[in-house]
């Protein structure tokens, strides 16, 4: 006869492990940060090895990443403690220089528009040129070979030049912007013991102007300055090149009166254009120009 055995049932539970290769998701968030770590590691490596000009770039967009900064010039602002200095906040400075003016933009296109319905004008359209710079409005008028507007050697204005300068004058009068009048010559010398040079005469061809702007009725206020650039300033690649005699009249801009003045200080960007080909002259493009038109080579 079998024996009756009363020892209760052994019941076993078996846990199902997961084998050891997860342990959720924390893993996760500590290889993303390794990651990122590694990335701003190796943008930082990239920035080191960069010219400052690109490294001031990159702090500017960082100080102002609105853009209004210019290369690495942000929200900070420049105190001088220094007696009888005034705080200078850079981010204004900036912020009023990093774009054009837009009131002598619109200037520029009524000029434009006045060039070419002008009577006094009439034949001269391809030696007006007119362009917006740092400095303010520019127009000037240049010379060519087949129409002279100064007498050689000599400061007198041509009548057809005087007339235009009376044209232009009348314009400026609607405008408040106080105007630099500047003379420039070729670089053809003058004869030994003529006493005159390049610079008195480039002066004095603009003082002409503005003789005969103010005695068309501009306000002798408004002219700020009488400038003369002999042949240091030149157009044209070709030094004597009779385009390079001409008249300017700048409508002063903020930035324009500030360096006039000797407030802050500008120097010309080269675009890097490509040379022109062999026989051809073309403008200069050493001047920096936001914004231009007219006075195409012939």
């Amino acid at each position: 006869m079998a024996e009756l055995h009363n020892d209760p049932p052994i019941i076993r539970i078996v846990k199902k492990g997961h084998g050891g290769g997860h342990h959720g998701g924390a893993w996760k968030v500590a290889f993303a940060d390794f990651v990122t770590a590694m990335m701003a590691l190796f943008i930082v490596l990239w920035i080191l090895g960069q010219s400052e000009d690109v490294k001031r770039g990159i702090g500017g967009y960082f100080r102002d990443p609105t853009g209004k900064a210019l290369l690495g010039a942000g929200p900070a602002e420049a105190v001088s403690n220094a007696p009888g200095k005034s705080v200078v906040k850079l981010s204004q400075i900036m912020q009023r220089y990093a774009m054009p003016d837009p009131g002598l933009e619109n200037e520029a296109e009524k000029l434009e528009e006045f060039v070419e319905q002008s009577e006094a004008l009439a034949g001269m359209k391809d030696q007006i040129t007119i362009e917006v710079t740092h400095e303010g409005l520019r127009v000037e008028i240049n010379e060519s070979a087949s129409e002279p507007l100064f007498a050689s050697g000599s400061a007198d204005l041509s009548p057809k030049l005087a007339e235009a300068i009376r044209a232009l004058a009348a314009e400026y009068q609607k405008v408040p912007n106080k105007i630099i009048v500047e003379g420039h010559t070729d670089a053809a010398p003058f004869v030994d013991g003529s006493g005159m040079t390049n610079w008195e005469l480039s002066t004095q061809r603009a003082n002409q102007a503005r003789a005969i702007m103010e005695g068309a009725g501009l306000s002798p206020d408004q002219i700020l300055m009488v400038r003369g650039f002999a042949d240091r300033r030149p157009r044209f690649d070709d030094p004597n090149d009779p385009r390079n005699r001409r008249i300017s009249m700048l409508l002063v801009s903020d930035q324009g009166m500030d360096i006039a003045l000797g407030r802050i200080g500008f120097a010309g960007i080269d675009d890097n254009e490509e040379p022109p080909p062999a026989g051809e002259t073309q403008p200069k493009r050493n001047r920096v120009s936001l914004w231009a038109t007219g006075g195409k080579d012939q």
